[in-house]
């Protein structure tokens, strides 16, 4: 006979293992389209910092730059604690574009976004469903002060989220 507390750890697994098979569904597509507002690329990434950083204060959006630093192999990376806490190895990098909508100032590597040039610094200060109005809204604002900011369309992995 075993203990309740063994029962109770198994039906939790049993519990974490359904659901997680529930939201990887193989029929579900795992890449989704994203739009994203830039108003600068750079080969450098202090440039773009104080560009993200100038933005923000402009156009009074929040800066969020993720602690991300340059790094010769995934042109950007986490660091090396949160790589950990996020079960990826050193160095890391994931672009926006999975779950995190919305709006910011953030500095992000064009080489992880399909159809983008490579090898550049990204400042971004938008990013959502194609054509929202919050992206609009964002460009528009944006063109005031920085008359380059465009919106660009890429095809993100956004893994097994509903």
């Amino acid at each position: 006979m075993s203990s309740p507390l063994l029962m109770l750890a198994s039906l939790l697994m049993l519990t974490r293992t359904l659901a997680a098979a529930a939201e990887c569904d193989p029929d579900r597509e795992p890449y989704r389209y994203k739009e994203f507002v830039i108003i600068k690329s750079s080969s450098s990434f202090k440039e773009a910092t104080e560009s993200a950083a100038q933005a923000a204060a402009e156009l009074k959006v929040r800066l969020n730059l993720r602690g991300l630093s340059p790094d010769l192999r995934t042109g950007l990376t986490l660091s090396k604690a949160e790589c950990t806490r996020s079960a990826l190895a050193y160095p890391c990098y994931v672009p926006r574009g999975r779950w995190d909508d919305g709006t910011y100032a953030s500095v992000e590597w064009s080489s992880k976004y399909d159809l983008f040039p490579k090898g550049l610094y990204l400042v971004m200060i938008a990013s959502d469903v194609p054509g929202s109005s919050s992206n609009r809204g964002m460009l528009d604002a944006a063109r005031r002060v920085f008359p380059k900011a465009y919106a660009k369309q890429a095809k993100m992995y956004v893994g097994c989220r509903p």
